[in-house]
């Protein structure tokens, strides 16, 4: 593609998104003025920049099959898979970490150049450690598989976290805790921000705030990208359940799952907002959220995407999907929208905003496999494909939001190394656009 017409389409994109949020009253004292510094220019980020979105408009076939491409990530040894830990800077960049195998080693990160099909290793978190004297003998962060979300500073913020000798009940810490990390995609310098005694599983926010979330008890984060301030509240969690995403809005606000047991020993779920002082907001019941799985099994919160018009959307692990409508001076209105996909529920551990107001896509997992779901929700119209595998063998695949300047989304997971054991997948799927 030639710069011009680059230019071209992302004016077109930006347009749109100004246009639609200039009626979205949510966000209107923020959209317009968000500032970064990337060398001596100040940049402006747009609402479609900050939530890591493309919204281009839908795709010419968005009903048929798209095609799937596998990128080969560079190795390292031990490693294992790519859980749902994927991001894009504002350059169309796609960020991805890479988790190891065991307890005790060293998850990456990476960044791939769609323009170049060119990756650049950024490093282990454990020698990131070592770097600033915090590492100690022994330690282990094997995981990133948090969101790598860009921030308005211009850094991307991700959490890395170990699970050694942590219990699946619930009552165990991982030995190692977590850590809140940036890089600066530019300078591809990493900076240290907090060091925590929870694991951290996922990382969310638009603009301003970073949020990290904490397991055991669902232990919500707070950094501010302005003064550097962190701060921390507890949401609450039971029996070792542990929500793998969670949402943050262009306000500032962030939506965490919360359970509750009853003396009856029944689990009750609800999303809680909490404002910019990480004061309480409001609590919706969710009564479909678990379902029939047990806590401990749930994932939560897995597939989420940010439309145009400021509205957030997520599936959780049993099939059911959301919308959150953020409001001026009072709670955000949550809605269940039913099954995802439509009227056949299932694991749905991706999802993506395809343009418009709101035409959504992403993988869902089956029993006879992975398939790619299409639908326009204003209209129910939908869609849904095998998902051509390209032949790997014993492949899971795990969330993404990430799509690149050119419309493209990229999902990871695993596959077999063809040696009994797994090795890193990343697929690129384009959608016809």
């Amino acid at each position: 593609m030639s710069s011009a017409k680059f230019d071209q389409r992302r004016r077109t994109r930006l347009w749109l998104t100004v246009g639609i949020l200039a009626v979205a009253t949510f966000a209107l004292a923020t959209a317009a003025v968000l500032w970064t510094s990337e060398g001596d220019a100040p940049v402006a980020h747009s609402y479609e920049e900050l939530t890591g979105s493309v919204f281009a408009p839908p795709p010419k076939g968005p009903f048929q099959p798209p095609q799937v491409k596998e990128l080969r990530l560079p190795r390292f040894p031990g490693a294992l898979s790519i859980w749902g830990a994927t991001g894009r800077d504002f350059r169309g960049h796609i960020w991805v970490g890479v988790s190891s195998a065991s307890a005790g080693s060293s998850a990456r990160l990476f960044e791939y150049d769609p323009g170049t099909d060119a990756w650049v290793d950024h490093g282990g978190v454990v020698d990131k450690l070592k770097d600033i004297g915090l590492a100690r003998d022994g330690q282990g962060q094997n995981k990133i598989h948090s969101k790598i979300v860009p921030a308005g500073d211009g850094w991307l913020y991700f959490a890395s976290t170990d699970e050694e000798g942590e219990s699946p009940r619930g009552d165990v810490l991982p030995r190692w805790g977590g850590h809140l990390w940036r890089v600066h995609p530019v300078r591809r310098v990493w900076q240290h921000l907090l060091a925590t005694p929870e694991g951290l599983v996922a990382v969310s926010g638009v603009g301003r705030y970073v949020y990290a979330l904490g397991y055991w008890g669902h232990v919500l984060y707070q950094y501010d990208t302005e003064t550097g301030r962190n701060r921390r509240v507890v949401v609450g969690s039971v029996d070792g359940h542990v929500s793998r995403n969670f949402l943050a809005d262009l306000r500032g606000h962030a939506y965490v799952p919360r359970l509750r047991k009853l003396p009856s020993g029944d689990v009750t779920a609800g999303l809680v907002e909490y404002d910019v002082d990480l004061r309480e907001v409001a609590e919706t019941p969710m009564s479909a959220y678990l379902g029939r799985v047990n806590p401990q099994s749930h994932h939560g919160i897995v597939g989420l995407a940010y439309l145009p018009d400021g509205n957030l959307l997520f599936t959780t692990h049993v099939g059911q999907l959301y919308r959150i409508e953020p409001r001026q001076g009072m709670p955000a209105a949550l809605t269940a929208l039913g099954d995802w996909p439509l009227q056949a529920p299932t694991y749905a551990p991706s999802l993506f905003a395809l343009g418009g107001r709101d035409w959504i896509a992403g993988v869902v997992q089956t029993g006879t496999g992975f398939r790619w779901v299409a639908a326009e929700l204003a209209t129910g119209a939908s869609a849904a494909f095998p998902l051509d595998l390209l032949g790997l063998d014993k492949v899971l695949l795990y969330g993404s939001v990430g799509r690149d300047n050119a419309g493209r989304a990229y999902v990871g997971g695993w596959a077999a190394d063809g040696i009994g054991g797994q090795r890193p997948l990343l697929l690129q799927i384009d959608l016809g656009g």
